[in-house]
């Protein structure tokens, strides 16, 4: 009998009647973002970025800088392009464009390399584009269409009454704001409301945008909010510092329902108790964008208005899903300074009859077909290598907007051990060990060593797993055996780290990390030695992991001389709320840190963090506190570590991805992982906390999943 099977329709998951309907919702709320049926003035010219470079260090950013000299034909300016440097990676960040489905980004060619053809279409000599594909998150009702099922959340826009007023779609643009900084600007910042009412509770229904906001321009009130708990989601937009004959004032108004933004206009004099908060422009002028609103009905909690700039931001906050493409990049396997071209496209870049692959592997009735870098090349249109290609595999993309970004490699990191897999970055002589399980129990575990690491794959089919580094990452795939128990992959270096009372243990991993409750990343920390899954149980670790099904979790497990399994796992610290110290079940209010599922995705990179000692823990998601806890007495630690960089693939065929068609049609029963830039060192200081905002946790709870 196989171990660990995860039977279908467990008693924690949706009930199997409800995710037909819920596929078909998701379905019906999927836009190509092209045709949403009305239009309004959005500029893409926009004031350029800088250009100057500041990627030597981890973490360094650059703006979009001037043109260089090239063959590309001129387009429309792309704007708000930023890209932070890590190693040899690159994320992008840009201002979306309404008229695009996809965007990608290249390295600079040379003139030779580029081709123009008559009707404009461009092709590139041996060209190699990442693509950001689409967004992976559930969608909302919208309208006056019903909720999803066990949803208690709707979206309201057109023709919807709002607690007493009834509005159209177009009272949603409220006026116009600036997206960049400026003189006579000020900016206006978005906080969270940290009561426990200002989110929705049950089930998938939560979103950055779906916490109850409050939008200030006053720094004093925004230092005040934050002090009280409030998450704080940056500079939303920038508005004249003062009004005139071209503005008109936002206003903000609260009841026991609800918390509302509105204009001068009909619904200001159905509001009471009204604050006058910022002025806007009433007409549109150079690098503005609509300053827009969609009214986030939660049918168990508070409501809200949720503000938003442009028509893409707009249609991603009024439909979630993957009805717009991510608006965020990823480029690894820098060697020197380089130019990267960013495009917004329409159509999209195409997908591949297959996975990308390092090694090649004919598909069968179960998985697709992995494709090595030459295959892939051969099936795309124009022979290009299309990375995290979404759209039909015939489809040929056409840039509308175009930006250039030079950056560089980062210097290496301060830490004991790191691995960037760049080119001098090897596995070593790997060869096959004993699975080293106590018990001899072997069973499809394949274990390799070199000099370097220990790797194993655990539950996995004998025929599909591979790691290699493949464009300047590692990348991992494999297939649970049969698609029914619970596959698993772990490398560990053998250089060990140190952790005790008086310094900090740091830990750094950067993997992509699309989650589900069946198949998430991990890094692990024991006193043992490798292979730690079948050393678990001899001492002490800790797990840190993504893991669940929307909304999805960052979380610590302490293992006190236990095994660890994806069903039977270790006591875990809730890091979403803060609760009464008298009563364990009483939140008292939300943590102020950002919703993992945002920062997640199929080609997304993102950096995990955790600071050890044998008291505390605190953990970092891209470079921002996310929580802290407080260690038990035992079960943590001591001395001498192990550090695991691993992934999880439980039960495929019970995954359920009715809200990721992409993921569910392309990776259903396979995991594709890309490692990168990982590292630690012992020694380490604390990291900046504040512990007023972030107080640590000491409550463990059992997790039976």
């Amino acid at each position: 009998m196989l171990p660990n099977v995860r039977w279908k329709n467990a008693a924690h998951r949706l009930p199997p009647a409800w995710l037909g309907a819920l596929g078909a919702l998701a379905a019906a709320c999927v836009d190509n973002g092209n045709d949403l049926g009305y239009q309004l003035p959005v500029s893409i010219a926009g004031s350029s970025g800088s250009s100057s470079n500041s990627s030597g260090a981890i973490g360094g950013t650059t703006g979009a800088g001037p043109a260089p000299g090239t063959a590309l034909p001129p387009l429309p300016r792309l704007t708000g392009v930023h890209a932070s440097v890590s190693g040899d990676s690159v994320s992008i960040t840009l201002e979306p464009l309404a008229e695009a489905v996809d965007y990608r980004v290249y390295a600079l060619p040379p003139d030779q390399d580029i081709s123009v053809a008559a009707d404009g279409e461009i092709t590139i000599r041996d060209a190699v584009y990442r693509c950001a594909g689409k967004r992976e998150v559930p969608p909302v009702a919208l309208d006056g269409s019903p909720p999803l099922p066990g949803g208690y959340m709707k979206t309201l826009v057109d023709g919807q009454d709002v607690n007493g007023y009834t509005r159209s779609l177009a009272e949603a643009t409220l006026g116009h704001v600036y997206l960049e900084s400026g003189q006579d600007r000020t900016p206006v910042y978005a906080l969270g409301d940290s009561d426990p009412t200002a989110e929705n509770p049950f089930y998938f229904m939560r979103w950055t945008a779906s916490r109850v906001k409050q939008y200030i321009s006053s720094e004093t009130e925004r230092d005040a909010l934050l002090a009280r708990g409030f998450r704080d989601d940056g500079i939303a937009f920038y508005v004249p510092t003062q009004a005139s004959e071209q503005t008109r004032w936002v206003y903000t108004s609260t009841d026991a329902k609800a918390r509302y933004y509105f204009a001068d206009g009909p619904e200001a004099a159905v509001r009471q108790g009204q604050t006058q908060i910022f002025p806007v422009l009433t007409n549109a002028a150079p690098g503005t964008a609509p300053l827009m609103r969609v009214f986030y009905l939660s049918l168990s909690n508070t409501s809200h208005d949720e503000l938003a700039t442009g028509i893409p931001r707009f249609e991603r906050v009024r439909r979630q899903g993957n009805s717009l493409p991510s608006f965020e990049l990823h480029w690894s396997g820098l060697t020197e300074k380089t130019t990267l071209v960013v495009e917004a496209l329409s159509p999209g870049c195409p997908s591949l009859p297959g996975l990308l692959s390092p090694i090649s592997l004919p598909a069968n009735d179960t998985h697709p077909a992995w494709l090595s870098i030459d295959e892939a090349r051969a099936a795309s249109p124009a022979g290009a290598l299309y990375v995290n290609g979404q759209f039909a595999e015939d489809s040929r993309p056409r840039a509308l907007a175009r930006a250039f970004v030079d950056v560089a490699p980062a210097a290496p990191p301060d830490l004991d051990w790191s691995w960037g897999f760049r080119a001098d970055d090897t596995l070593g002589d790997l060869t096959s060990e004993p699975c080293g399980d106590p018990s001899g129990n072997c069973f499809q575990d394949f274990r390799q060593r070199s000099e370097r690491f220990d790797t194993s794959f655990h539950y996995v089919e004998t025929d599909r797993q591979v790691l290699a580094p493949l464009l300047g990452e590692l990348w991992v795939m494999y297939a649970d055996l049969a698609s029914g128990v619970n596959g698993k992959f772990r490398i560990t270096p053998l250089q060990k780290a140190q952790i005790d009372a008086e310094t900090y243990l740091h830990v750094t991993m950067e993997v992509n990390a699309f989650t589900t409750a069946l198949r998430y990343p991990q890094i692990v920390i024991s006193d043992q030695d490798p292979p730690v899954q079948h050393t678990l149980a001899l001492g002490n670790a800790l797990v840190i992991q993504t893991w669940g099904d929307w909304p999805n979790l960052f979380e610590l497990q302490v293992c006190d001389h236990r095994l660890w399994e994806v069903n039977i796992q270790c006591p875990v610290a809730d890091l979403h709320h803060y609760f009464d110290p008298d009563d364990a079940t009483k939140a008292l209010s939300l943590a102020p840190h950002a919703e993992v599922g945002e920062q997640l995705g199929v080609d997304r990179t993102t950096r995990f963090e955790a600071y050890i000692s044998t008291q505390r823990a605190y953990l970092l998601l891209d470079g921002q506190p996310y929580g802290c806890v407080d260690l038990p007495p035992s079960g943590v630690p001591v001395g001498q570590a192990s550090v695991t960089f691993g992934d999880v693939l439980f039960h495929s065929d019970n995954d359920h991805l009715e809200f990721y068609p992409f993921v569910r049609e392309h990776l259903y029963h396979d995991t594709q992982r890309h490692f990168d830039n990982l590292g630690f060192k012992s020694g380490a200081a604390a990291p900046a906390w504040d512990e007023a905002r972030l107080p640590c946790t000491t409550t463990l709870t059992p997790t039976p999943r």
